[in-house]
């Protein structure tokens, strides 16, 4: 009798035995993607981990880019503070882009007068930054001319390339976000009336 309740307890204990967890997927890398606009007079919204890029402005005419429109920035975070991106400079219609975040969201990059500098923030350290701390790589072409920055778009989740324009010529440097001595110019117009463009080998002059 001992041993038949004894077999009993064995075998119940062996019914409740927990099943094994099912291996949990991990989640999906961060990466830029646009957020349907919900708040009046914001034209563009991206949203990057716990953070939401949001410009602010009119819509322009077609075909004018619609990053035409932007006369600012802000940024709303996870925990619903919303804090503005103040330029150091003047910034004109046509300074202001959609692309701020790296690939992998790790970076911010803005820039903060027409005539630079690109700055460039951890965006886990981005709110810090637009509270005016943080620290920050800053992105200039090395010439002591006054160039126009412009065109900052990534080529890699840690580099990027942008224009520094001044007296009729260009050029294209490639510049790591991360560390402020490792830029190159990688394209170079010394006339360019008409501006550069990007081509499926690099750039060229636009005719």
């Amino acid at each position: 009798m001992r041993f038949t309740v004894v077999l009993v307890a064995a075998v119940a204990l062996t019914g409740c035995k927990k099943a094994p967890e099912a291996p949990v997927a991990p989640e999906a890398p961060a990466a830029p993607a646009p957020v349907e606009v919900k708040v009046d007079g914001t034209l563009h919204a991206v949203r990057c981990g716990d953070v939401t890029a949001e410009w602010l402005g009119t819509a322009p005419e077609a075909p004018a880019p619609k990053s035409f429109g932007v006369e600012s920035l802000r940024f709303r975070f996870k925990d619903g503070a919303v804090k503005p991106f103040k330029p150091a400079g003047a910034l004109e219609f046509s300074d202001w882009s959609f692309e701020v975040f790296s690939p992998d969201c790790a970076y911010t990059v803005l820039l903060v007068d027409r005539f630079g500098p690109y700055q460039s923030v951890k965006t886990s350290a981005l709110a810090e930054y637009l509270d005016g701390g943080g620290a920050v790589v800053e992105l200039r072409h090395a010439d002591s001319t006054a160039r126009v920055h412009s065109g900052a778009h990534f080529v890699s989740p840690r580099e990027l390339e942008y224009q520094a324009s001044c007296c009729g010529g260009v050029e294209v440097v490639r510049a790591a976000v991360d560390d402020a001595a490792r830029q190159s110019v990688v394209f170079s117009a010394p006339e360019a009336p008409k501006g550069i463009r990007r081509t499926a080998t690099g750039y060229e002059v636009v005719p």
